[in-house]
């Protein structure tokens, strides 16, 4: 079994704990790394190699839309799932004009975990 290799970004360290930890309960996903910014994700993924990065909206330095548009220019193998604590049709839009794959609020660690496992079996079907 491939384990989907998870990048998390989010300037809020509660909220990476929160999100590392549920996602830590499932034995496919590995969290290879977090960031803090934009900027410091667009920088880590040529590092750690992430199938899948979690990206706030609202962060400083660099927002999630600015660096989901760096990271599918660089690198459109990578799913990009926006987060938001309320993403509206505002913040939903501009993540999905960016290239994101999916965009859900931060407190739906179910449905956070099956987004990942779906968008990570239809990218990983060439690989099995």
């Amino acid at each position: 079994m491939h384990k989907c290799r998870v990048l998390l970004v989010d300037d809020h360290v509660p909220i990476r704990l929160a999100l590392r930890d549920t996602l830590n309960g499932y034995d496919d996903i590995h969290i290879v790394g977090e960031a803090c910014d934009g900027k410091q994700a667009v920088e880590l993924v040529p590092v750690y190699q992430p199938h899948v990065v979690l990206l706030d909206f609202y962060m400083p330095r660099m927002n999630g839309v600015e660096a989901a548009r760096i990271m599918k220019e660089f690198w459109q193998e990578i799913a990009i799932i926006g987060i938001s604590m309320a993403p509206d049709s505002f913040i939903t839009d501009a993540f999905l004009k960016a290239g994101a794959s999916a965009v859900i609020s931060k407190d739906q660690g179910d449905y956070l975990y099956s987004t990942i496992s779906k968008i990570f079996r239809s990218q990983s079907d060439g690989l099995c």
